[in-house]
């Protein structure tokens, strides 16, 4: 289904999820933890802020997103300022950040339809790929081809710059937005939600695996994949957002802490890279990791949602055609029996009639 070019959503819309002052709150947390990853390893694995922007781009009403759009984009120009950046990019990071939440925000609607319903891995899909990858590609090739005319990067170093951006802000998009979206319409899963106990069992299980995974320096990230998976095909998707947001942030802290088998991976040296540090080098590894754990798990959550959607559909169709059979039967004897009585009622009468025209026509 596809929906009209709009840059807001419909007024007529029901609202659902968190109030605009905790997205915005939400996003001021997210410039703080990439603040933090910059100043404590030099580098930053996963950019959510323009994940948490889009998610309220796209579900709050037209005031109220334009007023958090504005209150952002001033704390984004902050963050640039207090953070040290020169002319031009202390106020080109904010306007491009600002620009693809626009661009993913407008494609979103046009492409996924004005409700926004993820729980199909169709439309799950047709938003990564056609609303946060284009979004993505735009802003940072705009940035990076400012940077190489401003700055003469080498085409190596450009490369990197674009590709690593490409892939840290692309995993923001699509780890933060859809869990946000998935949590603020956590009323459409509730016919379908597995006890609170296994949901929180299985989201403590993938921790405690990934935990263990990247607490070593052996390749074993596979050992991920076997709870992921469990918990895609039992737990909603609101859950599944959950868990997979628990084993990225969990993943993530290791990782930039030096343990786990990405950062005992070992990265081709480079001569144009040589002033790049090592742990940024190393995020493209662990940006592949991520990214086929979120394919893998999101679609699958979605597609078991539909699936246990349309079993409770086909349940109920069927228990209502059921019962209009036994209606129906119950009817079709109800009637044998009246024609029965009334056949029985109309001969009685005529026997004393048929009795004396017998006699006569002796």
């Amino acid at each position: 289904m596809h929906g009209r070019w709009r840059l807001f959503r419909h007024a007529a819309g029901r609202e659902a999820g968190p109030p605009a002052v905790a997205y915005v709150a939400l996003f001021a947390l997210c410039l703080l933890v990439g603040q933090w990853s910059v100043d404590a390893y030099k580098a930053v694995i996963v950019w959510p802020a323009n994940g948490v922007l889009l998610a309220a781009f796209l579900q709050l009403p037209r005031r109220r997103a334009f007023a958090v759009l504005l209150l952002c984009l001033g704390l984004n120009l902050g963050s640039t300022v207090m953070r040290g950046d020169g002319p031009p990019y202390v106020w080109l990071n904010p306007l491009l950040n600002l620009t693809q939440v626009l661009i993913a925000g407008v494609l979103a609607r046009r492409l996924c339809g004005a409700a926004l319903d993820l729980r199909r891995p169709r439309r799950l899909l047709t938003f990564a790929l056609g609303a946060a990858v284009p979004a993505v590609l735009v802003t940072s090739t705009a940035s990076v081809l400012l940077a190489v005319w401003v700055r003469g990067y080498s085409p190596e170093l450009a490369v990197f710059v674009w590709t690593h951006l490409v892939m840290m802000e692309t995993l923001g998009l699509l780890v933060v937005t859809p869990s946000l979206l998935f949590l603020a319409r956590a009323h459409r899963f509730r016919g379908e939600t597995a006890s609170p106990w296994l949901s929180l069992s299985l989201l403590a299980l993938t921790a405690a695996v990934v935990s263990a995974v990247f607490l070593q320096s052996g390749s074993l990230l596979f050992l991920i994949f076997p709870p992921l998976m469990l918990a895609a095909y039992l737990l909603s998707p609101p859950w599944m957002a959950a868990t997979l947001l628990a084993a990225a942030g969990v993943s993530c802290i290791l990782t930039l802490e030096g343990h786990g088998p990405v950062a005992a991976a070992q990265v081709s040296e480079v001569t144009a890279l040589a002033h790049v540090p090592g742990r940024l080098r190393q995020m493209s590894l662990y940006h592949g990791f991520l990214l086929v754990a979120v394919l893998c798990s999101l679609p699958l959550s979605a597609l078991m949602a539909e699936r246990r959607a349309a079993a409770k559909r086909l349940a109920q169709r069927t228990a209502l055609a059921l019962a209009q059979r036994r209606r129906a039967e119950a009817a079709a004897a109800a009637k044998a029996r009246f024609l029965a009585l009334m056949s029985h009622e109309m001969r009685t009468p005529l026997n004393g009639v048929s009795g004396y025209a017998d006699l006569l026509s002796r």
